[in-house]
């Protein structure tokens, strides 16, 4: 549930902030009415009070935005609102502020919302087939959770080696070692932060071929 909520870490206005979550079909209907029931739990209000855990978007611009994208997710065909969804409503100094209820969508993978990084506390869901989980994962990143220990686990890693995206989680989320490269994948971008092999993209490589014969190369 920690890992499926914290696409509303500081407010989704993080890179690395899921977007999307692909749920095994055979346990979509649980899984999700149990991460509802976390989200739902989330307190929106002032970053500076301690008892918050949801604070305001950055500004007026990011804040306009994120709600015009809920607009576009509500007019999908095959869009749901399972929570969210709308501005959050604050009383006293608060009323005015940027705030925004994190936002659950269900639905399929030719939503637009569901493509896009909003940057925001919203995320898209839908039920999937381990087997299609590898084609569906072409982004920067991906998390596969799954029991800690056993053959189920097992299958996890070996998933996680097929699935097509920058860095990968099994069982975890945002641990960032910093010789562990982190980057793009196919639609999501090139290049490699992190780990001596991102050196390369501030090099150029040189051949600087000398000869010290006093004699010519004798080719002719």
């Amino acid at each position: 549930m920690e890992g499926f909520s914290i696409f509303a870490l500081n407010q989704g206005e993080v890179c690395t902030c899921p977007s999307r979550a692909l749920v095994q079909e055979k346990v979509f209907g649980q899984f999700m009415g149990r991460a509802v029931e976390r989200v739902k739990k989330m307190v929106i209000g002032n970053p500076l009070d301690p008892r918050t855990t949801v604070g305001a978007q950055a500004s007026n611009d990011q804040f306009e935005k994120i709600l015009s994208y809920i607009d576009i997710g509500k007019r999908e065909e095959a869009a749901k609102v399972m929570t969210g969804g709308v501005r959050a409503e604050l009383s006293g100094d608060l009323s005015s502020g940027y705030y925004i209820q994190p936002t659950i969508f269900q639905g399929n993978n030719e939503m637009r919302i569901l493509q896009k990084e909003i940057f925001g506390p919203v995320v898209s869901t839908r039920a999937s087939r381990i087997s299609t989980t590898r084609s569906r994962s072409r982004t920067t990143r991906c998390m596969a959770w799954t029991p800690a220990c056993g053959p189920v686990m097992a299958t996890s890693r070996i998933r996680g080696r097929a699935i097509e995206a920058g860095r990968v989680w099994p069982n975890c989320y945002h641990l960032y070692p910093a010789h562990a490269e982190f980057g793009g994948y196919k639609n999501s971008g090139i290049g490699r932060e992190n780990h001596k092999m991102m050196l390369s993209h501030d090099q150029q490589t040189k051949n600087l071929l000398v000869s010290y014969s006093p004699k010519a190369t004798g080719f002719f």
